[in-house]
Parts: C-alpha cells; sequence; structure tokens
C-alpha cells in the first residue's frame, strides 16, 4: 500500500473512532450506559488501529492491550503508558452487549453511569494520543 493511502485509511478509522466516541457520549445522555461502554471500546480499538495502520501494519481482533503490548516499534514506546486504559476496555467487549456474559442480569442492568464515563475517558485519552501521533507521523487528515 501507497505511503498516501496508509495515511488516508489511517486517518479514515480515527474519523470513524471519534464519531464512536461522540455516540457513546450520546448514549450515556440517553441513559444506556452499558451501550455507551461498549461504543466507548470501539472507539479505542479504532484509534489505535488507525496507528498500526500508517505503519502498514496489520491489526486484527478486539483487543486493546494486545493492540498495545505489540504495537510497531515506530509506536510502542508512545502507546506503552495507555496499557491500563486499553485493558480496562477490553473488559467492555463482550459483557456490555450479552446477557449470557453477566450470572442472572443483562447488561443494562449492571452497567452504571459512573462505569460508562470512565469508558468514555480512557477512550478519549487513547484517541488523543493517536491523534497526535498520527498528525505527526502522517501529516493533518
Amino acid at each position: 500500500m501507497s505511503v498516501e493511502k496508509q495515511r488516508r485509511e489511517a486517518w479514515r478509522w480515527l474519523r470513524q473512532a471519534w464519531d464512536d466516541l461522540e455516540a457513546a457520549r450520546a448514549l450515556v445522555a440517553a441513559g444506556k450506559y452499558a451501550q455507551a461502554a461498549f461504543f466507548a471500546q470501539q472507539a479505542g480499538e479504532k484509534a489505535l488501529k488507525a496507528v498500526w495502520l500508517l505503519q502498514d501494519a496489520d491489526p486484527w481482533g478486539p483487543s486493546l492491550g494486545r493492540l498495545v503490548r505489540e504495537m510497531p516499534e515506530g509506536a510502542k514506546e508512545r502507546f506503552a503508558s495507555l496499557l491500563e486504559a486499553a485493558l480496562a476496555l477490553d473488559k467492555l467487549y463482550i459483557p456490555t452487549r450479552y446477557p449470557d456474559a453477566l450470572a442472572e442480569l443483562t447488561p443494562a442492568e449492571v452497567y452504571t453511569q459512573g462505569e460508562a464515563g470512565a469508558a468514555l475517558a480512557q477512550a478519549e485519552v487513547i484517541l488523543k494520543a493517536a491523534e497526535g501521533w498520527l498528525s505527526r507521523a502522517g501529516g493533518e487528515g
């Protein structure tokens, strides 16, 4: 893939990450905390994948922790400090959506405004880091 195509694709993924975070905020406002937490996880995942894509790497899978731990060398040091936020968001991938992931309750009954807010904050830190890195490494989107 050409460098220009890598840049465009990375910024496209980051734009979608910001849109997912905006959707998560709307879901919090609507009292849909489980769904908001899931969209925060999705936003973080897409932002990290944008960084991978700019480096012509193949990001696969939903684990933010893995995406941080196995980050290509060009960005590994910059994102290592985000591992804790990434792992926190990883925990929201399944149980925010499936009732059989929780004992006798549904995600809507379990997730709170505070948990959703924390997920949004963790995702925003990752998105801002990704945007800063892409701006320095690959120009504006």
